[in-house]
C-alpha cells in the first residue's frame, strides 16, 4: 500500500494527537488509582498457593514441597510473580503496567487501521477507568489481571498483524502474539479455548489475503507461520514445564485436576448409584458410604472429610447444605488422601488414587455397587434433563459480562494469613496489611462505577448487534482489520462463555473476574467496531440501492 504524502501527515498528526490524549488518560488514571494496594488473603488454592509457588521459585526450590494443592492451579501467575521478583518490580505495579501497555497498544492499532481518534480517546478512557482495576478481585493475588492484560495484547498484536498483511510479513506482531499465546496456556486451565482463537485469527489472515492478486513466498510463509509458531511455542513452553514437575515431583503433570488419576477417580466415585441426584454433588455423603464399606483403602480420607452443613461455604456460595458441592468436595478428597500419608508425593498419589479408581470399577463390575457409566473426567457429559441450567448459567454469565459485579453476591469471610504465610506474602514484597485508601479518591472511584457500568452495558449490547450485522453484510462490503478483530472477539467470547455456561452448570455459578479478560477487550474494541459497522451498513446500502 503506497500512502501519500498528504495521508502520511495526516497519521503522523493523529498519532501526535493519540499519544497526548493517551498520555492525559495514562496519568489520570495512575493518580485515581495511587492510593491502592495488594491485598493479601489466606486463601490455599488461590492467592497463598500462588504466592508460596513463587517464593519457592525465587529462592530456586522448584515449587517447594509436594502436597495436595500444589499441583491444583497452574503455574503461570506463580512464574510471574517469581520473575518480577527478581527483577526488583513490585507485583501490583507490573500487572497494573502490563495493563495500561496493553491497552495502549490495541489502541493504537486501531488507530492505525483507521479508527476515529476521538472514539479511540472515549474508548480509552472507558478502558482505564475500567472499575475491575480497583475492585478486591483484582488487587488480590489472582491470575485475572494477569489473564486479562496478556488476552489485551493478543488482540492488539492480531490487529496489527491483520492489518499489514497485506503489504508484507509483521514479525514483531506475530512475536508478541506468539508470547502472549503460550504463556497463557499456563495461565488459566480454560485458556485451552485459544485454540479456537488461534483458528480464527488463522481464517481471517486468509480472508485479508484472498483478494491479493499474487501471493509472494514471503507472505506464504508468513502466513504458515502465523498459525504454526504460536502452536509450536505453546507446545514447547508446555513440554517444558511438563519436564521440570517431573524433574523435581516425579511426574510430568502440570494440572492434577484436569488430568492423571485423580480426575478419573471422581468419575469412578459419581459412577456409583446414589439416591440424590444433584448436578453440583458428584461426591455424596451415600456414595463415600458406600466406598468406604466396599474400598478399604479409602476409609482413611473418608474418616477425614469435613462434614456438610448450614456454615459450610458450600452452603453459603452454592446453596448445598446436606452435601459438599463440587467447587469443593474435590479439594477436600485430595486435602484428606494427603493428610492421611497417603499421597506423600506427586507419584504416591497417582499410584492411589489409581489404586481406588481400580477398586471401585472392580466392585462395579463384580455387582458389590451398582455403577453407571457417567463420563471418565473430572466434568460429566452434557444432559439434555440440565438445558435448564445450562440456559440459566449461560444468561448469568452473559448478565456478568455486560456489568461485572466487583465483588461476590454471598461474601466469603476473610481469613487472615497465618503468620508462615504472611511472611511469604513479604518476601514477595506484598504487605500482610494494606495501607488504609484515601477517602477522596475512593469516594471518585465509588462515584465512577455505575455511570461506567451502565454505558459500557449499553455499548456492548449494541456491538453485539452490531456483530450480527456486520457479518450481514460482509459479502458486499469486506471486513477490514477492525471489522476483523470484532468479528474475532465476538465470535470467541461467544464460545468463552458458552463453554463456561456448561462448567458451571457443575461447578456452580462463577464470579465475575471469569470474565475480566473479555470483557476488558470488548471495553476497548466496541467503539471503533459499532463505528465501521454503521460506515459499512451505509455502503451496503448504498451499493444496493445504485
Amino acid at each position: 500500500m503506497t500512502v501519500g504524502v498528504a495521508g502520511a501527515g495526516r497519521i503522523a498528526v493523529l498519532s501526535v494527537l493519540f499519544a497526548a490524549g493517551a498520555g492525559l488518560l495514562v496519568a489520570f488514571n495512575l493518580v485515581l488509582t495511587s492510593d491502592l494496594s495488594i491485598v493479601a488473603r489466606y486463601s490455599p488454592h488461590d492467592d497463598s498457593l500462588y504466592t508460596a509457588r513463587a517464593v519457592h521459585l525465587f529462592a530456586g526450590e522448584a515449587f517447594g514441597p509436594y502436597d495436595s494443592r500444589l499441583l491444583v492451579k497452574y503455574p503461570g501467575l506463580s512464574l510471574w510473580m517469581a520473575g518480577t521478583r527478581s527483577l526488583g518490580v513490585p507485583f501490583l505495579i507490573s500487572i497494573h503496567t502490563l495493563y495500561i501497555a496493553s491497552g495502549l497498544y490495541l489502541a493504537f492499532a486501531l488507530l492505525k487501521s483507521g479508527a476515529s481518534l476521538w472514539l479511540l480517546l472515549i474508548a480509552l478512557a472507558l478502558y482505564l477507568l475500567n472499575p475491575i482495576t480497583y475492585s478486591e478481585d483484582w488487587l488480590r493475588v489472582l491470575r485475572e489481571p494477569l489473564d486479562t492484560s496478556l488476552f489485551v495484547f493478543m488482540v492488539g498484536a492480531m490487529a496489527f498483524v491483520l492489518l499489514r498483511v497485506r503489504d508484507g510479513p509483521a514479525w514483531g506482531h506475530l512475536a508478541v502474539f506468539c508470547a502472549a499465546f503460550a504463556f497463557s496456556m499456563s495461565v488459566r486451565e480454560e485458556n485451552r479455548l485459544l485454540w479456537a482463537l488461534l483458528a480464527c485469527f488463522f481464517v481471517a489472515l486468509l480472508w485479508r489475503t484472498k483478494s491479493v492478486a499474487a501471493l509472494d513466498r514471503r507472505k506464504v510463509v508468513f502466513l504458515v507461520a502465523a498459525v504454526a509458531v504460536p502452536a509450536l511455542l505453546a507446545k514447547a513452553c508446555e513440554h517444558v514445564l511438563r519436564e521440570f514437575v517431573d524433574k523435581h515431583y516425579g511426574r510430568p503433570i502440570i494440572h492434577d485436576f484436569g488430568e492423571g488419576e485423580f480426575p478419573r477417580l471422581l468419575a469412578a466415585i459419581r459412577s456409583i448409584e446414589s439416591a440424590k441426584d444433584n448436578r453440583l454433588v458428584m461426591v455424596t455423603q451415600e456414595r463415600l458410604a458406600k466406598i468406604e464399606r466396599e474400598v478399604p483403602a479409602f476409609a482413611p480420607v473418608a474418616e477425614r472429610l469435613p462434614k456438610p452443613g448450614p456454615g459450610t461455604f458450600s452452603c453459603r456460595l452454592h446453596g448445598v447444605c446436606s452435601e459438599w458441592s463440587n467447587g469443593w468436595m474435590a479439594y477436600w478428597l485430595k486435602d484428606s488422601a494427603f493428610d492421611a500419608g497417603l499421597t506423600p508425593s506427586l507419584p504416591g498419589a497417582q499410584d492411589y488414587f489409581r489404586r481406588v479408581r481400580t477398586d471401585i470399577e472392580n466392585a462395579c463390575a463384580a455387582g458389590r455397587l451398582r455403577c453407571t457409566v457417567n463420563g471418565i473426567e473430572f466434568l460429566p457429559p452434557m444432559e439434555l434433563r440440565w438445558t435448564r441450567a445450562y440456559v440459566a448459567e449461560g444468561y448469568r454469565l452473559a448478565r456478568m459480562f455486560l456489568a461485572p459485579e466487583l465483588y461476590p453476591k454471598v461474601a466469603v469471610p476473610a481469613i487472615d494469613p497465618p503468620k508462615e504465610v504472611q511472611q511469604m506474602f513479604q518476601v514477595m514484597g506484598i504487605p500482610a496489611t494494606a495501607p488504609p485508601s484515601s477517602a477522596t479518591l475512593a469516594g471518585i472511584r465509588a462515584g465512577l462505577v455505575t455511570p461506567h457500568q451502565i454505558f459500557v452495558g449499553t455499548l456492548l449490547l449494541a456491538a453485539l448487534l452490531a456483530l450480527a450485522l456486520r457479518l450481514w453484510v460482509a459479502d458486499r462490503v469486506p471486513l477490514g482489520p477492525i471489522a476483523l478483530i470484532g468479528v474475532i472477539v465476538g465470535l470467541y467470547g461467544l464460545l468463552r462463555l458458552a463453554t463456561l455456561a456448561y462448567v458451571a452448570v457443575y461447578l456452580g455459578p462463577f464470579t465475575s473476574r471469569i470474565v475480566f479478560s473479555t470483557y476488558a477487550v470488548a471495553v476497548l474494541i466496541a467503539l471503533p467496531f459499532i463505528a465501521e459497522t454503521i460506515s459499512a451498513w451505509r455502503r451496503a446500502k448504498g451499493a444496493a440501492a445504485a
